[in-house]
């Protein structure tokens, strides 16, 4: 399967959509694999698509360049305050009073399906070549930096659902406990813990020489730096995959501030010092996102998705080419993109991996009714972005980068 990106490439369709037709054949010709029945275990799930996570949120926190200015991370933050509470508010009504789901499964299923995977968005997000260039605040750049950001940010949500699912009524949820730990101290908390990291680890190279640091700079040390952010934070009660980001994206500061001061050669020669760790991370992130999109698959072959309603099936995929182009584009108001920019940003809101991390993770903690139905409906979400985002993606992308760039 390792021709796959390179065959789809020229006929700009991603990989990810054979990998899932790949995992059907393998359910029905018999392959011997633990298929679920219906669905796997819950920490088992939670346990696979958390590494990959982890994985895919350094890459991202890399990705993004040495740019830390608010006019840079502000039409970012636009579609984590507007769009994300507005999808999750819009979801939350039609799962609770058109679909019948209980207030917290209604929730949960709103708050699961809301970020942008940061996993099956890699092919979205910026390229090496793309890093440096003055005007990598653009359409990339914003997709990289929202996935980054908000597969942390809906974690409020999900414990939100949580702990109403735990309690008789909503009116029994300690709402302003709720803010002040789950919303705040957590949230601030993984990004000083991530952005303290990436500094120090940032400081420390930069004052190494030549020879040192490339004994230093191997893809292992990038990956080891991810888990090391995410078991602190969470050791230190805190969100984990926000630390994460933010040390990957801190991971470059000092060399930030050195280029202030150099010239182009340099600015290459430190792009070639982060690609010692970006590469690793990102073939190791492709390879895990076969493994996963094979399996989910099957795992969609196995007959999860019989448990949904016809109803469930058409919300789901209301919630791809509508719910989410439409509060996407609320939060671009005002930007400078043109008018078909800004709606293709706003249309490429990917579901995958971490949708299944945060309801395996809240199954596990969590009283919920209807499993199955949710898993069912969840499963569609992803199942419906894989195909539109896959097969429409790469063109979008491919036409904006020769007519619009940016």
């Amino acid at each position: 399967m390792a021709f796959l990106p390179l065959v789809l490439s020229r006929i700009k369709v991603s990989f990810t959509v054979p990998l899932l037709l790949i995992g059907f054949i393998i359910y029905y010709i018999g392959v011997p694999i633990n298929w679920p029945s219906p669905i796997w275990n819950h920490k088992y799930v939670k346990t696979i698509t958390e590494i990959i996570v982890i994985i895919s949120l350094m890459g991202a926190g890399l990705k993004l360049g040495m740019r830390y200015s608010l006019a840079h991370w502000k039409n970012s933050l636009r579609l984590i305050v507007i769009t994300m509470p507005f999808y999750i508010l819009f979801l939350f009504l039609i799962c609770h009073y058109l679909l019948g789901f209980d207030g917290a499964s209604s929730l949960l299923i709103a708050a699961v399906c809301a970020p942008t995977d940061p996993v099956l968005a890699a092919e979205i997000q910026l390229k090496k070549d793309e890093m440096y260039d003055k005007r990598n605040t653009g359409m990339r750049y914003l997709l990289t930096s929202e996935a980054g950001l908000n597969d942390g940010m809906a974690f409020p949500f999900v414990y939100l659902a949580i702990l109403w699912s735990q309690s008789t009524s909503f009116n029994n949820v300690d709402l302003t406990y709720w803010f002040g730990y789950y919303m705040v101290f957590k949230i601030c908390g993984g990004i000083i813990i991530g952005s303290l990291l990436g500094f120090a680890f940032s400081y420390f190279i930069r004052n190494l020489k030549s020879l040192q640091k490339n004994k230093v700079l191997s893809g292992f040390v990038g990956i080891g730096l991810a888990f090391l952010s995410f078991s602190l934070a969470e050791l230190l009660d805190t969100y984990g995959f926000l630390s994460t980001f933010f040390t990957g994206l801190f991971a470059q500061y000092h060399f930030h501030k050195k280029l202030k001061q150099t010239d182009e050669t340099s600015r290459i020669n430190s792009n070639e010092d982060k690609q010692e760790i970006l590469l690793f991370n990102e073939k190791l992130e492709e390879f895990l996102i076969m493994v996963w999109t094979v399996l989910f698959g099957g795992f969609v072959a196995s007959g999860i998705l019989n448990f949904a309603t016809w109803q469930g099936v058409v919300t789901a995929l209301v919630t791809i080419i509508i719910i989410r182009p439409i509060t996407g584009r609320i939060a671009l108001m005002g930007t400078p993109f043109t008018e078909s920019k800004k709606w293709a940003i706003s249309s490429f809101g990917i579901k995958g991996v971490g949708s299944f991390f945060y309801l395996a993770f809240a199954l596990h903690e969590g009283d919920f009714l209807s499993i199955n139905e949710i898993y069912a409906f969840v499963s569609y979400v992803v199942v419906f972005s894989i195909l539109i985002h896959g097969l429409t993606a790469p063109s979008v992308i491919s036409y904006f980068k020769k007519t619009n760039p940016g």
